[in-house]
C-alpha cells in the first residue's frame, strides 16, 4: 500500500495527457477521463449512503445511479441528479470514483486546496483552515482548477495553499479517486479525502491549522483567487 498512490497516479498520466499547472486558466486540459476500473460501491444501495442518507431516493432512480456510476456516464449522472433534485445537486460518492479507502500518509507528500476561512476573518493574522478533500502534488504537478471539478468559480475563493505532511505518524487515512466531472468542469483530476478526526474541545472535525499545531503538516498560503488577503500570500502555518 505504501506506493499505491504514487502508482495509481503515475499510471493515470501515463495513459492520459493532462494539463499541469492551475495558474493558467486558457491551457488545454484533459480530453479524456481515465476510465471506470474498479467500483468501490457493491451495490446501488451502497453508493446511495453518498448522496441519500435519509433514505427518501426510489430504488429505481437508486439503480439507475449506479448504472451510469459504473459505466462512467457522468454527463447523464449528473443530469439525473438534477433532475431529482438529489444531494443538493453535489455528485455521488464525495465527487470520486476508481476510490481506493484507507491509505496511509507519508512524510514529505504534498497536496493543494482551495477554501475560505472557517468563521470571521478580517485579513489580520493567520486564517483558521479547515475541510477534508485536497489534490495530491507530485514531482511539482498540480491539477488544474476545472480539474478539480469544484461548485464555484476560482475566484471565489479566498485562499488556495499547500499541505506538507511532515510527520510519518498520522494518526489516520484517506482515500483517493478519481474526479468525476461535475458543475461544467472537465474532473479527470485525483483527489484525497482526509479522515481527519474529531478535535475533543470544539466537537468538531480537526482544522488544518490544529493538524499543524500537533505537527503533522505544514500550510503555505500560496495566493488569494479572490483578491481579498493578498497581504498575507506566502504565510506558513507551522508548529
Amino acid at each position: 500500500m505504501k506506493h499505491l498512490f504514487k502508482y495509481i497516479f503515475f499510471l493515470s498520466v501515463t495513459l492520459f495527457s493532462v494539463a499541469c499547472s492551475s495558474d493558467d486558466d486558457d491551457e488545454e486540459v484533459i480530453s479524456t477521463l481515465p476510465p471506470v476500473t474498479h467500483v468501490f460501491y457493491k451495490n446501488a444501495d451502497e453508493l446511495a449512503l453518498t448522496y441519500d442518507t435519509g433514505g427518501t431516493v426510489s430504488q429505481t432512480i437508486r439503480n439507475q445511479a449506479y448504472d451510469l456510476y459504473k459505466q462512467g456516464k457522468w454527463s447523464e449522472l449528473e443530469a439525473l441528479f438534477k433532475a431529482n433534485n438529489l444531494n443538493g445537486g453535489w455528485p455521488p460518492a464525495n465527487g470520486g470514483y476508481n476510490i481506493v479507502d484507507d491509505v496511509p500518509f507519508q512524510m514529505g507528500q504534498k497536496f493543494d486546496r482551495y477554501s475560505g476561512a472557517i468563521g470571521s476573518y478580517d485579513g489580520t493574522g493567520v486564517p483558521t483552515l479547515g475541510g477534508s478533500f485536497t489534490s495530491p502534488i507530485i514531482n511539482g504537478y498540480v491539477y488544474t482548477f476545472s480539474q478539480r471539478a469544484l461548485n464555484q468559480p476560482e475566484n471565489a475563493y479566498d485562499f488556495y495553499y499547500e499541505i506538507d505532511v511532515v510527520n510519518n505518524s498520522l494518526p489516520f487515512k484517506s482515500q483517493i479517486g478519481d474526479v468525476i466531472p461535475w458543475f461544467n468542469q472537465v474532473g479527470g483530476g485525483k483527489q484525497t479525502m482526509w479522515k481527519i478526526p474529531i478535535d475533543i474541545n470544539t466537537g468538531y472535525q480537526k482544522t488544518w491549522n490544529k493538524l499543524a499545531q500537533e505537527g503533522y503538516v505544514k500550510i503555505t498560503i500560496k495566493k488569494s483567487p479572490s483578491g481579498k488577503y493578498n497581504n498575507i500570500v506566502g504565510t506558513v502555518i507551522q508548529q
